[in-house]
């Protein structure tokens, strides 16, 4: 065993100087052709280069010897213990190797499938070939059968993302059973499911057969649809943990998102059946599902979730199998830090602090008790298969270096015995063989070499860990070179998308937008090619500054007038636009139609599917020409539907949004070909004040340019489908056409009364007149009128502008009595009504009336989901409530129906029927500002928009320029709405407009009040309540709150999100905004204290609103205030006259007189200091 293994180490040192040229991505290797059977000659252009100047060849004898070392591995390491029915492989710490994991069955398979791709190459394979094929085909199926027997869950899931309905990631190996008890942890896993369809694109691309009927390709679509929304689903991980804290709780993770990603792009148009397909059995993906994942990725990276800071799953996801990115920073960034932070001398650590397998572990528990985790820091196992992965990924990077570095260190931990070089499953510090337990608490991590570590003993019991086995057997047969980079990745995951073979040019293909990226600092050349050879003067020409991104995507614009009157009045001002008469045959669609159309793709009754779940199509999939039975049909966007929420009527903010969409499609477009812009325009765009606005925008978009970076070409429908993006909806043959009624949209025909025949011009066009009215729904004039009266007035008074308000209270006060279906005369509802005052309305622009209405009808925005998730993924937290009320925190993605059932509780429109609507359009602002702007966030961890409400409040009545002037929130504009939103986040309200005498003191009054309500702190102010609680033993008391010192250092880290959040917990407490600045303002104080003098600390419990009242209590001893609170808040923030030296005496005496006993707080103000600290 000792020779065999000297002479690999020879030949392993011999070639490792040859590694870097072998595997290096090379653009003149030809596409896979499927049609023929690969040969050792293909391979020899790759991976024989430069052999021999080293003295080395293998001729085909050494390779045929080679090739069955390697089979008779695999048939004792892995298929050994592949099950005779199901063809899963068992799990080694399994009870009685009853249950197979499907990420482990998935890793066997591919080890196994690998060899066979090396045996491919050789004409006389004595059937091995197959052999092998047919036993990782056996695998794929046995999971696929396993799966399917679930199909239920799958429907519910896709709909739901529940972890109660998840798709199993444990089954019985024998018969492909549920194993029992699964549904109660850790099944959950998106990772696994991406994985296994990643996976089987790869296999069924190397000309295997794994799916055999139709109803296996609808079962696979399904699949599809369940991680199409992994963005916005909390799983438990790759590992079936959850968040590190194991207490079976799901939280987002990086590289299930990014598994997810891959696994959608390389679905994305695949044909399940291989060659030898036809057009139904091809697997569609919903493009805008998957940017929603590729934003979420990057913006994740490179932490892994909430509470894990990185994770070794990471570099599966940003590396081999998966190739999740190729952003280069972004995976260097994400390696590195999974190095700096994880990478021992026995292995990485999977997690930090992460207690599976330690010696530490209670193995009566499945859970972890709130102050277990201490004890695991420092004292994670560490395992040996990610020095393999780092070997595969150097091979793939062509870094030779980092091949001969992890040789190294792999090579002593293996296990040698009869069966050959076995991967250990884990090495874990032992404790018994630990001379001295204590280190100091500031020693280095990384710094481990004194703890005694033993390996995982089930090699000694004749189990072999499958997983780790079957990535060690993938790295030697590359090491070895008898497997190529393409042979592992026949679909070239490795490369860029632009540059993989597309072999199938019928349906879309997700790929690299037409851009140049540019890292900071870093000039680049813009060349055709890598091997382009340009002289130092033009380079000097072409060189494009740091931080410029250049993109020549051009969006072809549509203007589609919804009547002949509208486009005679926009030809006036030279905007040529067409009819949906003018374009035919070409059918425009609303995007409901869309939806409807592809409700048939997956469906199969004899599985209870249903099609594609009731999820609105998002601006990429309209930009998109649809093939659908021999029709060519195009969608307008819906930012131009009118049956969405109120906003879209709101012309001020369609134009906005109009801008938006054209910046997303140039960030964001990742299709072949051009997209294809709809704009829809309508009659009732023209009227009021943004009429000018819309003109300029069309001639803008007329002359080709919105921006330094937005370009854009008005061009005739049947012109620019030549060069757009189509898409054949094959799934939909002629028996579901005719079935199904298709609504397209018409020619509207607005003809004058008076004079048949002539059109209006633009000056004949309705003006809508502005409307400032605010609605009191708690004292109004129909308040204990009876019902009789109340359907008298509304049955007999008209729905003009001037009686809207009284119509929208009357109709209220029986909807307080008799909800929507009260009967106000035959065959008309309050229900009924309601909406006919909703269309009045939106007509007059009386937006309070419009916001009641809407609210009163529970109306809902589509895409508050996706904003949520986007929120999250930057690190915020976000609460719905009215402020001052209780409120509801979202913590973790949730699904449209659970946003719903908040707005409309009691919690929120219980207490205001505004705040519901209101609530969702700052909700779309927000998530639209933090994608453009991030920056107007920094020092907001926790997005209260009640609160932020609050704030915009103050804002406008700093705006006012009248006092008696009746603007509201509720009388603006959507549009006005998102400007407020901007302006409180932004301005500077010392430089309002107030009295000059009173300029000091009302700008720090109103800066806290600006920065409570917005929950605003200084910059690392979490990281200094940490240092704080490091020296109070006592703990840190707020309103109530008590927050101990232990087990909360133990358990969390300072840079832990979570901790942050918990701190912002206890701030949330409090209910007087102002007051909230103050307790903010102490805090930093107090740091500054003990960073300056580092003997100092707490002897007691911390308690913030003793120092505060301490603090006023002085002032006002001084000043002989008679309000003193809102006179302190008032004070300006510094040493000398400010709140700063008040604060400071209090918090020295409070240092330095630990032991003296404190008074009972005297009632300063109880009209002013009432009720601070209570939950708002």
């Amino acid at each position: 065993m000792s020779e065999s293994w000297s002479k690999f180490q020879r030949q392993s040192s011999m070639t490792a100087s040859l590694i870097g040229n072998l595997y290096a991505p090379s653009s003149g290797i030809p596409s896979a052709n499927r049609s023929r059977r690969p040969s050792w000659s293909d391979a020899k252009k790759v991976w024989n280069v430069g052999d021999e100047e080293d003295d080395y060849s293998d001729s085909h004898t050494q390779i045929l010897k080679k090739l069955d070392t390697y089979y008779r591995k695999i048939k004792r390491q892995i298929l050994a213990f592949q099950s005779l029915t199901t063809g899963l492989f068992p799990n080694h710490l399994e009870p009685d190797k009853k249950v197979g994991h499907v990420v482990e069955n998935v890793f066997c398979a591919i080890a196994v499938w690998s060899l066979r791709q090396c045996y491919c190459k050789i004409d006389n394979d004595q059937g091995r070939a197959h052999e092998l094929g047919q036993a990782a085909v056996k695998c794929m199926r046995g999971i696929l059968n396993c799966w399917m027997r679930q199909s239920k869950k799958v429907e519910i899931f896709k709909s739901e993302q529940s972890p109660k309905d998840a798709l199993h990631s444990r089954f019985n190996v024998f018969d492909g059973s549920e194993v029992e008890g699964a549904d109660e942890v850790g099944q959950l896993q998106i990772c696994a499911i991406s994985l296994y369809l990643l996976t089987l694109v790869q296999m069924i691309t190397s000309n295997l057969q794994i799916i055999f009927s139709m109803d296996e390709v609808n079962f696979v679509q399904q699949l599809v649809f369940a991680i199409e929304r992994a963005y916005r689903t909390p799983d438990y991980g790759i590992w079936a943990r959850g968040s590190k804290y194991n207490t079976n709780t799901c939280e987002l993770h990086a590289s299930s998102i990014g598994m997810a990603k891959a696994a959608l792009e390389a679905m994305n148009g695949f044909n399940l059946y291989g060659d030898n397909g036809a057009n139904w059995s091809v697997v569609y993906v919903d493009v805008d599902a998957h940017n929603r994942n590729r934003t979420t990725f990057d913006t994740l990276l490179p932490r892994e979730s909430a509470s894990k800071n990185t994770d070794a799953a990471l570099l599966l996801t940003v590396s081999w199998p998966t190739f999740a990115i190729h952003d280069s920073t972004l995976v260097q960034n994400t390696i590195r830090k999974c190095m700096r932070k994880l990478r021992g001398r026995h292995g990485f650590r999977r997690f930090l602090r992460d207690g599976q397998y330690t010696d530490l572990e209670s193995k009566d528990q499945r859970f972890y008790e709130p102050t277990e985790m201490k004890k695991f820091d420092k004292n994670e196992c560490e395992w040996p298969t990610f020095f393999a992965l780092m070997i595969i990924d150097g091979i793939f990077k062509n870094n030779q270096a980092q091949v001969g570095e992890y040789l190294a260190v792999l090579n002593p931990l293996l296990r040698r015995t009869t069966e050959g070089e076995m991967m250990v499953h884990y090495y874990y510090v032992d404790h018994s063989k630990q001379q001295n337990n204590t280190q100091s608490d500031s020693s280095d991590r990384g710094d481990n070499h004194q703890l005694p570590f033993s390996s995982s003993d089930e090699i000694l019991h004749g189990n072999f860990f499958l997983f780790g086995q079957a990535i060690w057997i993938i790295c030697q047969l590359l090491v070895d070179k008898v497997l190529t980079i393409t042979d592992l990745d026949p679909i070239r995951r490795y490369l860029s998308p632009s540059d993989r073979p597309k072999p199938n040019l019928r349906y879309s293909s997700i790929q690299d937008s037409l851009r140049y990226q540019y890292t900071t600092n870093i000039p680049k050349l813009m060349t055709n090619s890598p091997s382009d050879t340009v002289d130092r003067k033009k380079q000097a020409q072409i060189v494009i500054p740091a931080n410029v991104t250049f993109s020549d995507l051009v969006i072809q614009v549509v203007a589609i007038s919804e009547s002949v009157r509208l486009q005679q009045v926009l030809a006036t001002y030279g905007i040529q636009t067409q009819t949906p008469k003018q374009v035919e045959p070409i059918l425009i669609w609303p995007p409901a139609e869309l939806v409807k159309a592809y409700a048939n793709l997956g469906a199969n009754k004899k599985l209870g599917f249903s099609g594609r779940p009731d999820r609105p199509i998002g601006v990429l999939g309209t930009c998109k020409v649809y093939r659908i039975c021999s029709k060519t049909v195009l969608s307008y966007p819906l930012t131009f539907e009118t049956n969405d929420f109120y906003v879209s009527n709101d012309m001020a903010l369609l134009l906005d949004n109009i801008r938006s969409d054209f910046e997303f499609i140039t960030k964001c477009w990742r299709l072949k070909g051009r997209p294809i812009y709809l704009m829809m325009l309508r009659e009732h765009h023209l009227r009021g004040p943004q009429k000018s606005d819309l003109l300029e925008l069309l001639t803008q978009i007329r002359q080709g340019k919105i921006s330094s970076n937005i370009f854009v070409r008005l061009e005739r429908l049947q012109t620019a489908i030549s060069s757009a993006c189509v898409e054949h909806l094959d799934f939909l043959n002629d028996s579901i056409c005719t079935a199904l009624e298709w609504q397209s949209v018409a020619v509207h025909e607005h003809k004058n009364t008076s004079e048949v025949g002539r059109y209006k011009s633009l000056t004949d066009v309705s003006k809508m007149p502005i409307v400032v009215e605010d609605i009191d729904y708690n004292n109004h004039e129909f308040k204990d009128r009876p019902d009789d009266e109340l359907c008298e007035f509304i049955n007999n008074t008209d729905t003009s502008l001037g009686s809207l308000r009284k119509h929208a209270l009357a109709t209220y006060e029986l909807y307080k009595r008799g909800g929507l279906d009260w009967m106000i005369r035959d065959n008309y509802r309050v229900r009924n009504h309601l909406e006919h005052l909703l269309k009045e309305a939106a007509t007059c622009q009386h937006w309070a009336v419009i916001r009641f209405v809407s609210s009163l009808l529970h109306k809902i925005v589509d895409s508050l989901a996706p904003s949520v998730t986007l929120l999250l993924v930057r690190g915020k937290a976000v609460t719905l409530g009215v402020f001052g009320h209780e409120e509801a925190v979202i913590d973790k993605p949730i699904r449209p129906n659970e946003i719903f059932n908040i707005l409309y509780s009691e919690n929120v429109f219980g207490h205001s029927i505004f705040h519901a609507v209101l609530l969702q359009e700052l909700l779309i602002d927000v998530s639209v500002f933090m994608s453009t702007f991030p920056q107007l966030f920094n020092g907001i961890l926790k997005l209260r928009l009640g609160w932020i409400l609050q704030a915009m409040k103050l804002s406008l009545e700093h705006l006012k320029s009248d006092v008696e002037d009746a603007m509201t929130l509720n009388t603006l504009s959507p549009n006005e709405i998102k400007q407020l939103l901007y302006y409180a986040l932004t301005s500077d309200l010392q430089q309002a407009p107030i009295q000059a005498s009173d300029t000091e003191q009302n700008s720090s009054f109103q800066k806290r009040q600006m920065d409570g309500a917005l929950c605003r702190v200084p910059a690392d102010f979490f990281e200094h309540v940490w240092s704080i609680l490091e020296r109070t033993p006592g703990g840190i008391k707020l309103c109530g709150a008590f927050l101990p010192q232990q087990p909360t250092l133990s358990d969390m880290t300072d840079y832990e999100l979570n901790f942050s959040l918990k701190i912002d917990e206890m701030l949330s407490r409090i209910s007087d905004p102002a007051y909230r600045c103050l307790v903010v303002e102490i805090f930093e104080l107090i740091n500054v204290l003990l960073k300056r003098n580092a003997e100092l600390r707490f002897t007691q419990t911390l308690d913030a609103d003793y120092l505060i009242s301490e603090a006023v209590k002085l002032y006002q001893q001084q000043t002989n205030s008679t309000d003193p609170f809102k006179d302190f808040y008032s004070l300006p923030m510094q040493l000398v006259g400010g709140s700063t030296g008040y604060m400071v005496r209090v918090i020295i005496n409070y240092l330095f007189n630990a032991n003296t006993q404190k008074t009972d707080n005297i009632s300063l103000n109880a009209g002013t200091n009432a009720d601070i600290c209570k939950i708002s």
